[in-house]
This record gives C-alpha cells, sequence and structure tokens, in this order.
C-alpha cells in the first residue's frame, strides 16, 4: 500500500518545477510595471490632466508625488484665471495659484459689453464694506468678503512662486489695481501685459495719473495693444527681452530709454516718426531684432534719402552683436536691410523677411551675408529681373520659402542645403537635382497657384534625393494627392501630413511608396472616408486600419478628425464652407449693449462651440500670412475675424467698423508673431 501510495506520488523533481513556476508567477503579479515608465513619459501623461485631476494623483504613490511636485514639471504648466480685480477669491482657487509657476489671469471687468460691466461693478460693490474708502488695492481685505482675497492682493502678495505673469485689462485698471506691488513679486521672469479698451469706470488719460512700472530683477516685458496705452514710466533696470509697440510717444520715449541694455527687441511702429527715431538709438547689446511698419497700402515705399543711409548705417554700427534679424514690411527693408548686409555681415546668422518687395539692386546685397545658417523669404518678390542664380552662401543650412519662388533659382549654390521648406512650383526637379545634401524637406501644396500640374511633372523627381530621411506635405487636398505621380522613397523614415485631406483609399499606398517608413505623424489632417461599421469611433478606427497597413511603424494622430468624402469635397472650398457653418449655427445678431436670456444663451452654447469656434480655428490654423491686413484679406482670415467682431459689436455702423478693423488687424498681427 505504501508502495502503491510512492509510486504514485509526484516526483520531486517535478515539484521543485511547479514550485519555481508559481514563484515566478508570483513575481511577475508583484511587479510594479506602470512604475517602470520613465521620468519623461510620466510628465506628458500628466500633463493631459486638469490641475484638480493631479492632486489626487500626487498622492498615489511617492514617485508619483516627486514628480507632480517637481520644478521642472510644475515650469510646464500654466494656469488660467478669469476673475475681477477687487472680488475676492474663491478658497479652492488659492491652492491652484499657490503651487502655480505661470499664470494668465482675465480681468472680467474689462469686459467690452456696458452690461456685463455693470454687473461686475455690482458684485465688487456688494463684496466690500460701505465704510471702507474707495479703491479695493489699497484697502485691507473687507469683513465682508469672509476674510478671503483678492487677485491683486494675492498675486502681488510676493508669497507666490511665479515666474511669468500675463494680465489682460484695460490700461486704467491695471494702473489702479497693480500699483507699486509688482516689485513685490522677486521671481518673476516674464511680464506680459495685454491692453484692453477702456471700460466704465476707468478714469480719462489727461486726468489719470502716471502709472510707474518698477521691477528691480524683470529681464522680459511685453505689451499687448488692443488699445492705446495712456502715461507709464518704466523702472526696470534689468530689462534684456522687451516686446512693444509703438502707438504713441510714451512707447517710443521708454524703448530708446532702454535701448542700450536690451538683448532681444520685438517692435511694431504704427507712425511714421517713431522708426526714423528709434534708428537714431544705439543698441550694444542687441542680438535679436524683430522689426514691422504698418504700412498703409501695397506700394512700395519711397527710396532713401542720404539721410535714411547714414541713419540706418549707424544704426546697424551701433548692433555690432547682431545675430537673428526678421523685418515684416517694405518700408522697415528700404529702410535697415542693405545697412544690415554691409555692417553686420560677419555676425548675422539667422535672418526672416516677410510681406516685401524687393528691387534687384537691394536684394542682391544679400550675397554678403557670407555666414548665415538660417534664411526665411514669406510673401517675398523680386521686383524686376530674373531669379539670383548660383548664391554663394556656404553655412546655409535652412531654407525656407513660402510663396517666394521669384527671388532664388534652386540650382547648385543650395547644393549644402538640409532643411528645406517650400511652396510648389516648378522648381521641384531642378531642387531635386542639385541639392542632394537635403535631408529634411517640407512641401507646402497650398499656394495661389494651381499646383496640379506641377505635381504630376516633377513630383516623382523626389527619388533624386538620397540623403532624404523626413518629408512633410502640407496642405495636400483630394484632388492634388502626389501618391498617383510618385516612385517608391525607400530611404524615407518619417512621414508627416499636415493639414492635409486624405482619403482612406491611400492607405495601402503608403507601404508601396514608403518600404523603410517608421514614423507617420498626422497633424490636424482630415481622413475621408465612404461607410464605416455601425458604432466606431471614427478616428480611432481609421488609425487602426492605418497601423494595420503599416505594422513596423509608429502611427500619431493630432487634432486629426474624420468625415465622409461628400463632406470633405465641400470642405475643401473653404470659404463656402465657412459661409455653410455660419447659416448652420444660427447666427444672430444681439444689438450693442443687450444680452440675451439665459436659456437662450444655453441653447446656443453648443452650436457656438461646434461651429464659430471650429471656424475661427481652421480660418487661424490655414492662414498662410497674417501680417498686414491686406495679405489677410487675400487668405480671407481677415474678413472671417472681421466679420465676428462686427457681430460681437451688434451691428455696422462707421464707427464701429473702424473699431473692428483696428482690432482685427492687431489680433492677426499677434497671431502671425505667435507662429
Amino acid at each position: 500500500m505504501e508502495q502503491n501510495t510512492a509510486d504514485c506520488s509526484e516526483p520531486s523533481s517535478k515539484k521543485r518545477r511547479k514550485d519555481d513556476s508559481d514563484t515566478l508567477n508570483q513575481t511577475e503579479c508583484e511587479i510594479d510595471h506602470i512604475n517602470r515608465l520613465p521620468y519623461e513619459i510620466f510628465c506628458k501623461i500628466f500633463q493631459h490632466l486638469y490641475l484638480e485631476d493631479q492632486l489626487p494623483c500626487a498622492l498615489v504613490c511617492k514617485r508619483w508625488c516627486a514628480i507632480l511636485r517637481s520644478e521642472p514639471f510644475q515650469e510646464r504648466m500654466c494656469f488660467n484665471f478669469s476673475h475681477c480685480f477687487g472680488l475676492p477669491i474663491a478658497s479652492h482657487h488659492l491652492q491652484y495659484m499657490a503651487s502655480a509657476f505661470h499664470c494668465v489671469f482675465d480681468d472680467c471687468g474689462s469686459d467690452p459689453v456696458p452690461a456685463n460691466q455693470a454687473k461686475v461693478l455690482e458684485m465688487v460693490r456688494k463684496a466690500t464694506a460701505a465704510n471702507d474708502e474707495p479703491g479695493p488695492s489699497t484697502r485691507p481685505t473687507p469683513a465682508g468678503a469672509a476674510g478671503l482675497l483678492t487677485p491683486e492682493q494675492l498675486l502681488f502678495s510676493g508669497e507666490l512662486p511665479l515666474k511669468s505673469l500675463h494680465i489682460k485689462a484695460s490700461f486704467d485698471r491695471m494702473r489702479r489695481f497693480l500699483g507699486d506691488r509688482l516689485k513685490n513679486m522677486q521671481n518673476l521672469q516674464h511680464l506680459t501685459l495685454t491692453v484692453l479698451a477702456e471700460v466704465a469706470g476707468d478714469e480719462l488719460p489727461e486726468k489719470a495719473p502716471c502709472w510707474v512700472i518698477e521691477h528691480g530683477t524683470l529681464p522680459s516685458l511685453t505689451w499687448q495693444l488692443f488699445a492705446n496705452t495712456n502715461g507709464y514710466e518704466l523702472k526696470l533696470p534689468a530689462l534684456e527681452r522687451y516686446t512693444v509697440d509703438v502707438a504713441n510717444d510714451f512707447d517710443l520715449h521708454y524703448l530708446m530709454e532702454c535701448s542700450k541694455q536690451l538683448v532681444e527687441l520685438t517692435v511694431w511702429f504704427y507712425f511714421e516718426r517713431a522708426m526714423e527715431q528709434t534708428l537714431t538709438r544705439p543698441f550694444p547689446r542687441l542680438r535679436k531684432l524683430l522689426m514691422k511698419r504698418f504700412d498703409k497700402g501695397p506700394l512700395s515705399p519711397e527710396p532713401n534719402t542720404r539721410g535714411d543711409d547714414l541713419a540706418a548705417d549707424r544704426f546697424a554700427q551701433s548692433a555690432p552683436l547682431l545675430e537673428d534679424l526678421t523685418i515684416d514690411s517694405c518700408t522697415v527693408a528700404y529702410r535697415i536691410f542693405r545697412a544690415v548686409c554691409l555692417h553686420n555681415a560677419g555676425t548675422l546668422t539667422r535672418l526672416t523677411l516677410m510681406d516685401v518687395i524687393f528691387p534687384r539692386t537691394l536684394f542682391v546685397l544679400i550675397l554678403e551675408l557670407k555666414n548665415l545658417e538660417f534664411l526665411r523669404l514669406e510673401e517675398c518678390i523680386l521686383e524686376e529681373g530674373s531669379r539670383l542664380r548660383h548664391v554663394d552662401l556656404p553655412k546655409l543650412q535652412q531654407l525656407e520659402l513660402i510663396n517666394s519662388g521669384t527671388c532664388f533659382r534652386l540650382d547648385g549654390g543650395f547644393a549644402h542645403v538640409r532643411r528645406l521648406q517650400y511652396s510648389m512650383d516648378s522648381q521641384l526637379s531642378r531642387l531635386c537635382r542639385h541639392l542632394t545634401m537635403l535631408e529634411e524637406l517640407e512641401i507646402v501644396l497650398r499656394t495661389r497657384a494651381p499646383v496640379a500640374e506641377a505635381i504630376r511633372e516633377h513630383f516623382r523627381s523626389l527619388t533624386l534625393l538620397p540623403c532624404l530621411r523626413t518629408l512633410t506635405i502640407n496642405g495636400m487636398k483630394t484632388n492634388t494627392r502626389p501618391w498617383d505621380h510618385c516612385q517608391p522613397m525607400p530611404n524615407v523614415e518619417q512621414l508627416i501630413l499636415r493639414r492635409c485631406y486624405l482619403l482612406r483609399g491611400n492607405f495601402a499606398l503608403l507601404p508601396k511608396l514608403f518600404p523603410g517608413l517608421k514614423v507617420l505623424t498626422l497633424e490636424g489632417t482630415m481622413i475621408a472616408y465612404r461607410r464605416l461599421p455601425d458604432g466606431v469611433q471614427p478616428v480611432a478606427f481609421l488609425q487602426r486600419r492605418l497601423k494595420g497597413y503599416l505594422s513596423r511603424c509608429s502611427v500619431t494622430l493630432r487634432h486629426c478628425d474624420a468625415e465622409p468624402v461628400s463632406t470633405v469635397l465641400k470642405m475643401e472650398d473653404e470659404v463656402r464652407w465657412r459661409m455653410q457653418l455660419f447659416e448652420q449655427g444660427h447666427m444672430k445678431q444681439i444689438p450693442y449693449g443687450q444680452t440675451e436670456g439665459k436659456k437662450e444663451k444655453k441653447r446656443r452654447k453648443k452650436i457656438w462651440n461646434e461651429s464659430m469656434l471650429t471656424m475661427v480655428r481652421s480660418a487661424c490654423l490655414e492662414c498662410s500670412i497674417v501680417s498686414t491686413a491686406r495679405s489677410s484679406t487675400r487668405s480671407g482670415t481677415f474678413g472671417i475675424v472681421l466679420l465676428l467682431l462686427l457681430l460681437l459689436f451688434g451691428g455696422c455702423t462707421t464707427a464701429r467698423f473702424e473699431q473692428a478693423v483696428q482690432l482685427a488687424v492687431r489680433f492677426l498681427g499677434r497671431y502671425a508673431q505667435r507662429r
């Protein structure tokens, strides 16, 4: 009996093997695979969470808490805060602001609608004690506010770790509520002041006192003007980076006062003598300069006089360290381009020219810039003669030609260029033959001239680029798709489709044309399909289908969408599609100063989010150049923004139309600067 029992028992070696297997399975279950992710992946995941969702994540474990509380991660977070100066802050906002390094404060008291202004002022009046003196910025916290702080008391208390602050308010409200408190923010590194239109309760400019902006260590200041500034004085001894719209004598005076300490300057001139007087000042530390003049019309400015040339020469000689120069508008180019090419050729490494009509005698001076490494021409035209040939810029590594094909002939002179952004034209075959060192190429198909014929004739030449690794196609439409005219490109490892219209039927062509593809990125691309299975999410389903064709490739979709083919064909006609969105959104004009009922607002809120915001975002993204009203009108975006502003103002009277035009021009100019 005992012998039978021993024979039926399991061998010791098998028992040992089974015990080891159980131990191994238990060990695998106990491994925390999530915490094996690197720090950078955690940062990307946590960035997609709102601040209130990050707080419980910090309680999960010590590592998550350390990541969420680390300074590099928190420096990427920005707290957008909309409130009113003088009105107490809710308690749950205090904990968010206490850990924010960057803050954007939008003053509700600067609302442009008079009815909303009255409501906000009434709320402030009820929240403050009746026996207090006027002006909440100089008064201690009122007892009626339950001990809560106001925005100005919290922001400028000196207890917050803020490194950058962006305030949007009218100039007089900034002056009254900020006052001299700015110097309390010792950690502040960048300050942006967005000046909005005057509101009820603001003092008249001629009666308002001068605002002294004082800070001992602030290195960066930006003015964003949607209305003129009044009297102010700058006391910023550490200022190095300055962005300003010179719209009056105050702006001009303090630009000239701090010229000797500036390292980076972005200046927009709104009146004639501002640029002339600025060129008389020395800029001995200046390394980066962006200069723009709002021209009144498309005509070329008058040629320089002898005095203009001498002033430009003195300016260029007074900036011996200038490395990065951006010129926007013909007026600025005519004044300083000659002097910069002659006197700063040894130091200038980056040059950007936008919206300039060049005489050939002036543009040929660009050949003097032998140390140039980056060159961008956007909406530039060579006035007479043929393109410049055999250009000798030996250190040029990156070239961007956006709607500027009349300036250069892409021949052997650019053989050493490695990165090229280029608007499609008939030069594609030539550049493929001569730019043999090219590694990154972006072809912009969204141009003013038709490109379908050029695609059919020249797109197959891309196979002549032996070093090409990254190919970007920008603005492809369903009727201009290049797949039918391509040859296989095995060297391309990364393909980027930016703001394109992609047919689902083209998925099968990608692995044949790009057999060595490792990364596929779709940015702002619309995918067109005929039909999909019921109950699936279009974008997620199409991404899985795309991944099925490219199994060895990383596929990423950013801000993409999917629509039926019939809808996509309508969307390609941009003007008609935007007008259709207006009609579908049931746009309603409200008389200026009046408001809708709450039910009507709630009903229309969803329509606004789905149609209006989508239309404005797409209009801004599809605008290739929005630096001036003239060029923006050609792209259609200026008209869209102007129409929205007129709807906001409630009608099209002469005064409202002029105000809407000014706001639209400045809005589009700001968007161009960010791009």
